[in-house]
């Protein structure tokens, strides 16, 4: 649901009085910056929907209401979908044709201090989150270094280092407030990034071991969460603190409940704290654990994210360039709703060729036949088929015209700088 304020909340201005504050960060340490940054946030502007998109597929499925479909409502929705991922469309914009990468693993696994060491941003994620209270955040290579902030309602705001470094946890401790409820994701944007630009990496929130004993709410929501946006990613590096001795079962159960078709690399963090013989041992454990399982696997490493190393290899860059080589790529909608098109335009192709072969075999059954009766029966029949033909025919030129509209319409869409719904 929006978060909506009206005139029955409390007043934001005095949301915070008594609350003891450390000093750090000024909008920790001063409770009308955290105000401030609160409503920047979370305001109400909800992007308004893709009516004429959404429109125009209802049309393009109303044209199939005399042909069979095998799979017509898991199409439409799948349609649906991506109408309704167009409402995010600063960061579709943002990572249009971009393989995102995502890391994966336990809360303090070290994801955030990984990602800053490999990608050459220094320590531009923050370190010390909790898994209730991290957004997911992208990074991407530009020119210029921005930081903004995308609602769960499409709404994008510009971040400063000083607000970006509030998404921790030491805000939730102060104020009660986590930031995962109404931010979608954060976008970061550096000059500083080394690797590939066609390469954007996503770090997603740790999820915590699962424990039937102590299933609380807190707890499923993490999991989810992190379910949630590791399944959105093309592609996923797996990280493990090579404390832990290997994959231990719970891992494996995640990675395996992800479905991930492209490959993953396991990567072992934290190795500076092992002699190597040691980090030797852990990662044959962990590739003999891989070979046994049904889980696509790149292969198993181990690095320092203080040393800025890899270790028994180089496998983390040969990983990069198969991402770069291979077509996964989730976030370009414009071809997704191309692939889902020709999908429908191959119903419609497959029932004209049925209906033709009907025809030209009735044809035939009409100038073999020597009885004047059959004849007549045929004929008729072989002019329904006829008429039907030529009524398909003409359905496929109007099935093209509409999707050549449709994808005009997605792609100015997504490409007009000015566009707001």
């Amino acid at each position: 649901m929006p978060f909506i304020i009206d005139e029955d909340e409390p007043d934001l201005s005095t949301l915070f009085q008594g609350v003891k504050v450390p000093e750090s960060n000024m909008y920790i340490s001063d409770s009308s910056q955290a105000v401030r940054l609160l409503s920047e946030l979370i305001r109400n502007e909800k992007q308004p929907p893709v009516h004429r998109i959404k429109s125009m597929v209802a049309q393009l499925f109303a044209l199939f209401s005399e042909i069979s479909l095998d799979n017509e409502l898991e199409l439409y929705e799948q349609f649906l979908n991506l109408c309704a991922r167009l409402t995010e469309i600063q960061k579709i914009r943002k990572l249009q044709n971009k393989a995102v990468v995502s890391f994966g693993g336990k809360f303090s696994a070290g994801k955030s201090r990984f990602i800053n060491a490999i990608s050459g941003i220094q320590d531009l994620l923050p370190v010390d989150q909790k898994p209730t209270t991290s957004v997911p955040t992208y990074i991407i290579k530009a020119d210029h270094d921005t930081l903004s902030a995308n609602s769960i309602y499409g709404y994008s705001t510009p971040l400063t280092t000083q607000s970006m470094g509030a998404l921790t946890h030491e805000f939730y401790d102060t104020y009660g407030i986590g930031f995962s409820a109404f931010l979608d994701c954060i976008i970061a944007e550096s000059s500083s990034f080394i690797l590939p630009e066609g390469i954007a990496l996503l770090d997603t929130p740790g999820y915590t071991k699962y424990d039937e004993k102590s299933l609380s709410k807190m707890t499923l929501s993490d999991r989810q969460r992190a379910f949630e946006q590791l399944r959105a990613s093309d592609y996923l590096i797996w990280l493990v603190d090579i404390d832990n001795g290997g994959l231990n079962q719970d891992d494996l159960d995640f990675l395996a409940s992800l479905h991930f078709q492209t490959k993953i690399l396991v990567v072992f963090t934290k190795a500076d704290l092992k002699p190597e013989h040691e980090i030797h041992e852990i990662l044959n454990l962990a590739r003999q654990t891989m070979v046994r399982t049904a889980i696509p696997c790149f292969g198993v490493t181990a690095y320092s994210s203080n040393q800025n190393q890899e270790y028994c290899g180089n496998l983390i860059p040969v990983f990069f360039q198969y991402v770069l080589q291979d077509s996964v790529r989730s976030n370009d909608l414009f071809t997704a709703f191309q692939k889902l098109e020709d999908q429908l335009r191959q119903n419609l192709v497959r029932a004209i060729d049925t209906t033709g072969h009907t025809a030209r075999d009735l044809f035939g059954g009409i100038t073999r036949s020597r009885q004047v009766m059959q004849i007549r029966s045929l004929v008729e029949l072989w002019g329904r088929t006829q008429q039907k033909y030529t009524q398909l025919r003409k359905l496929l030129k109007r099935y093209d015209n509409l999707v050549t509209q449709i994808n005009h319409e997605i792609a100015s869409y997504i490409q007009s700088e000015d566009q707001h719904g």
